[in-house]
């Protein structure tokens, strides 16, 4: 092995070179022109592939293997830490790199999807773009630092070079190998580097500083001094100095909780043995009589920590400090002054006073008895405001409040249990104060440009193929957590390559559902999570529970409300949601959260109440518009026109297909300006299309932000969940018939479109041909005296099926004129005598075809022959 050179990452390309970058080489590798370029292939990389290949890199790191052997087999030698404590940090690697703490430190961006394409958050449309090109300067003190700033990074989608510590040249390297094997291709390493220079070569740190555009620096003042000073107007210096945290015990806490805080305080201060910036050097305690206590259970606990996780070797330097400190304190201590506390691998001193004593580290820590909290603003902490880090609190829920508004006045910034000191819990929480991933990047402001013309419904469809195509993967990685999946797709090896790829794994069906649905756990991924519970089942009577978490249901109203928005929903509208609520239905409670994205005034009427006590309530308020069920609107409709009819100016239905005698009724009952539907979607997806002004009543665009839509070559229509994340739905088969629209849309969007077909189970076979709904609908409308409410009734006859077919209506003397229309309707028995089997028509009664009792459709064909 040369020790005069090293291996250089450079790009995608290993380069052997001197340790340190020689001036002529960094000049070529840090040309501004070429970083440009990478970054701009590098950013149009989906950030799902991203993290998606982090995780999978953290799988390869961290599982048992030649990795994780690596690891255990030289980390220790390279960081000093004992093979226990090394092993933790792989626990924390583990996490770290796993996908849903990425995602968590990406969630101040509002939606990781903003580094994408524009999408929304809070009903607000965002953007952001990456800083460019990131200098990391990484510290050696805990082996996963420089990981974690590069990570930061990369889920930014910046270009990254990483200077290596001369303390740990070998972890990063370590990670840079498993990151090639699972970059394929190389699409996402080549926009990394892993080099190093020294903070004396002038030149190189010259173009460092002018060359970047920002530097994000973990380690001593002198380092940040050092880039400081040569960053150029141009390049922002984002600077985590060194910093220092402890521990503080307020009194009135049980003998439980106590133990609880001291225990969780011991393995503070063993965590890295103190070399974390969040690692617990000093320990207040309020009240004299207390402190005694806490230093020698603290000693007990620390003792015990030390068969756990053995301390390994110190060096000279490090056994001299402490051997001076222990000396000091033993003085003190014959003076009546201190006390010491002292085992094969700590050292416990004990004192009084609200001031920080700077630790040799290596588990030495001082416990202060304090008289209250105001003596802690009264010492020399106060002085102290840009060195402060992480404070960890023991104290009772009645004190919690004011404790951390008197600390955080002291320049604490980050809060935490003890015991989770060194740890990091919160993924979602800021750094000192700062998000960094808010600070990589760049907020694209849009005032009062239409947020209705942004996002991916507006993107190239070779751009849109890209992002779909990490989002899938990202759905599929997290899919096989759950039983189902892991066993549905036990040969599946991800990434896939193309969305063709995609199209070849099995199908899901409505069987799958009701035999897997809640409260099984088969298809969940985190059984333990909360949220709703829905029920689909529609017009096959078979129910399907659902689970939903609150914020995926939240981010369903934002896309269904962006679809309201399209068909012209707004402000000055008052509209009537007339959808059926309760028996866990989600079409109400979906259609409010949608119209409160639009800013209209909304009548959150249900369709719960008779439709003569809708149609009173309609009189009285007015609306503009309103949303129901096919099925509801035909009723009111029917009410309505007892009392001359009602007029509205939009009317949006769902749930079953519009046919053209419930459109003449309805136009009929309400003279409205338009008729058209409120969305396409299933409680098993959420919203999976919506209607422009230029759609016919039948068309639809997918909103691919929310749900993959595919159509088979027989017209079969197949949908995939982005969003859903508890209980993935993938490649699940709608039962709807639909085709792709090729032309592209006066509206200009670039989404998908696709025209419905009917129900993949509209028609029933009557012995060898189909009689097909559509047909009959037809045959319904030109009799003025039948309603648009039908069902189809198919049961065993002694040569055949029988077939009855039931209309709701006045008339009952049209049997034959019906059924020889109807004939000459279907194509397929338009040649033939008859319909081959028995066929009746028998006219009921308005109202008394069953509606099934959650939704009030009605099941249109009933089969009932033996199988």
């Amino acid at each position: 092995m040369n020790l005069d050179s090293m291996r250089h990452f450079i790009f995608g390309e290993w380069r052997e070179l001197p340790l340190d970058l020689p001036l002529d080489e960094a000049r070529s590798v840090f040309d501004r022109g070429a970083m440009a370029e990478r970054l701009k292939k590098f950013s149009s990389i989906s950030v799902d592939e991203v993290i998606s290949l982090l995780d999978r890199v953290g799988t390869r790191l961290t599982s048992p293997g030649p990795y994780r052997d690596r690891i255990m087999d030289t980390m220790p030698d390279v960081t000093g830490f004992s093979p226990s404590m090394v092993e933790i940090g792989i626990d924390v690697l583990k996490g770290l790199l796993s996908r849903g703490a990425l995602e968590e430190r990406l969630a101040c961006l509002g939606d990781r999807r903003v580094l994408d394409c524009w999408t929304e958050s809070g009903g607000s449309p965002i953007r952001a773009v990456p800083l460019g090109c990131i200098c990391h300067i990484a510290a050696g003190n805990i082996f996963l630092g420089s990981i974690d700033s590069l990570v930061m990074g990369m889920i930014t989608k910046n270009l990254n070079v990483l200077k290596i510590s001369r303390q740990d040249p070998i972890f990063p390297f370590i990670f840079l190998e498993a990151l090639l094997e699972e970059d394929h291709g190389g699409k996402i390493s080549s926009s990394i580097a892993v080099t190093s220079w020294s903070h004396s070569n002038e030149g190189i740190m010259d173009l460092v500083g002018r060359r970047f555009d920002g530097i994000l620096l973990f380690g001593g003042e002198e380092a940040v001094r050092s880039y400081r000073s040569v960053a150029s107007p141009g390049t922002e210096v984002l600077a985590f100095g060194p910093k220092i945290s402890w521990g503080l015990i307020r009194e009135g806490l049980s003998e439980e909780e106590l133990d609880e805080a001291i225990k969780g305080f011991a393995m503070d201060v063993s965590l890295w043995e103190q070399r974390a910036c969040t690692s617990c050097q000093n320990l207040f305690v309020e009240g004299r009589d207390l402190v005694d206590r806490v230093a020698e259970k603290l000693h007990d606990e620390l003792s015990s920590l030390e068969e756990s996780i053995p301390q390994d070797r110190l060096s000279i330097d490090d056994a001299v400090d402490i051997l001076r400190e222990r000396e000091q304190a033993f003085w003190d201590q014959v003076h009546g002054n201190k006390k010491l506390f002292q085992g094969l691998g700590h050292t416990v001193v004990l004192g009084q006073g609200a001031r920080l004593l700077p630790s040799p580290l290596n588990r030495t820590v001082f416990v202060s008895a304090i008289r209250d909290i105001d003596e802690l603003a009264k010492g020399d902490i106060l002085d102290m405001g840009y060195y402060m880090s992480t404070v960890g609190l023991a104290v009772p829920d009645v004190i919690l409040d004011e404790t951390i508004e008197a600390l955080q006045r002291l320049g604490v910034r980050r809060f935490c249990l003890p015991g989770t000191m060194g740890l990091g819990a919160d993924g979602k929480a800021s750094h000192d104060g700062i998000h960094i991933a808010l600070s990589l990047v760049r907020l694209i402001n849009r005032e009062d440009i239409s947020r209705d013309g942004l996002g991916l419904n507006w993107v190239s469809k070779d751009r849109r193929t890209e992002l779909l195509l990490g989002r899938l993967n990202r759905v599929l990685s997290e899919a096989v957590k759950a039983p189902f999946y892991r066993e549905k797709y036990r040969d599946l090896s991800l990434p896939l390559k193309n969305l063709s790829a995609f199209a070849e794994l099995p199908c899901m069906e409505k069987s799958d559902l009701e035999e897997n649905c809640y409260p099984s756990k088969e298809m969940l991924t985190d059984p333990d999570l909360g949220g709703y519970v829905f029920s689909s089942g529609g017009t096959s009577g078979h129910p399907r529970l659902l689970r939903w978490t609150s914020s995926e249901f939240r981010k369903s109203a934002e896309v269904l409300g962006r679809g309201f928005r399209t068909l012209g929903i707004g402000r000055d509208d008052v509209v009537a949601n007339l959808m059926v609520a309760g028996s866990l239905y989600t079409g109400f409670l979906a259609v409010n959260g949608g119209l409160e994205e639009t800013g209209c005034t909304v009548l959150s009427m249900t369709a719960n109440q008779s439709p003569k006590d809708t149609v009173d309530l309609l009189f009285e308020l007015s609306p503009s518009v309103v949303m129901a069920m096919t099925s509801t609107l035909v009723e009111l409709a029917e009410e309505a026109l007892k009392r001359g009819g009602l007029h509205l100016d939009r009317v949006f239905y769902t749930g079953e297909t519009m046919g053209k005698s419930s459109m003449a009724l309805l136009e009929k009952a309400f003279s409205p300006n338009r008729v058209g539907s409120l969305s396409y979607g299933a409680v098993e997806i959420g919203p999976l299309a919506f209607q422009c002004p230029h759609c016919r009543h039948d068309e639809f665009h997918v909103d691919e932000s929310w749900a993959y839509v595919e159509i088979d070559d027989d017209g079969e229509l197949y949908a995939t969940t982005l969003e859903r994340s508890l209980q993935p739905i993938i490649r699940y088969r709608l039962g709807d018939r639909a085709e792709w629209i090729g032309e592209a849309c006066d509206c200009g969007r670039k989404a998908p479109r696709f025209r419905l077909m009917g129900r993949s189970d509209d028609s029933v076979r009557l012995l060898y041909n189909d009689l097909y709904l559509k047909d009959l609908d037809g045959t319904v409308s030109l009799f003025s005296g039948l309603s648009p409410i039908y069902q189809v009734v198919v049961e065993d006859g002694s040569k055949g099926p029988d077939v009855t077919i039931a209309v709701e209506g006045d008339d009952c003397s049209i049997e034959e004129e019906f059924l020889r229309i109807l004939k000459e309707k279907s194509s397929q028995f338009d040649h033939l005598p008859d319909f081959g089997c028995p066929v009746k028509l028998s006219v009921v009664p308005r109202g008394t075809i069953e509606r099934l009792g959650r939704t009030g459709k009605v099941r249109r064909i009933v089969d009932r022959r033996s199988r």
